[in-house]
């Protein structure tokens, strides 16, 4: 199995394949747009302001690997869990979907290859670096997402995780 094989498998856990964690789409499925926009407190995030987080690091990350410039500008990483697009809840479910498909794409279709080289002519972190920081990230916050279905107390079990 070569880096790109466990990538595309770390990515199909972190989006649609129940493996030795959920995956997001487990973690999502079923929920309300009540549910989701839930805090326990006012010091912590709703599981849709995490979904818009990931939202946006995920697109970020994915243009970069195509080549393109990013040009949203952010003041804070907390500006980051905001719907800036204005998105309702079933069409916010949608967006994370869909980046995630495009990049098992994106990571399918690269030659192997590209992982050595740096993201970007200004960081010298390659892309094997990124990729293994953005599967981590992608399951930390898939964490947080089934903790907080716990405390609302409609996680169903049958998912994973009891």
């Amino acid at each position: 199995m070569n880096r790109k094989d466990i990538f595309l498998e770390q990515l199909l856990a972190c989006h649609n394949e129940n493996n030795w964690f959920v995956s997001l789409q487990s973690a999502l499925d079923g929920l309300t747009e009540e549910q989701a926009a839930w805090k326990n407190t006012d010091g912590t995030n709703s599981i849709w302001e995490i979904v818009n987080h990931l939202i946006f690091w995920n697109d970020r990350i994915l243009k970069r690997f195509y080549g393109s410039s990013v040009q949203e500008h952010i003041e804070t990483n907390d500006d980051t869990f905001q719907n800036t697009r204005n998105l309702d809840w079933n069409s916010t479910v949608a967006q994370i979907d869909t980046i995630m498909d495009k990049w098992q794409t994106a990571l399918h279709t690269c030659d192997e290859t590209k992982l050595d080289l740096p993201r970007s002519a200004e960081d010298e972190e390659t892309w094997t670096s990124v990729l293994l920081n953005f599967t981590i990230h992608n399951a930390y916050h898939i964490g947080q997402i089934i903790s907080i279905r716990k405390q609302q107390g409609n996680w169903n079990s049958e998912h994973g995780v009891h």
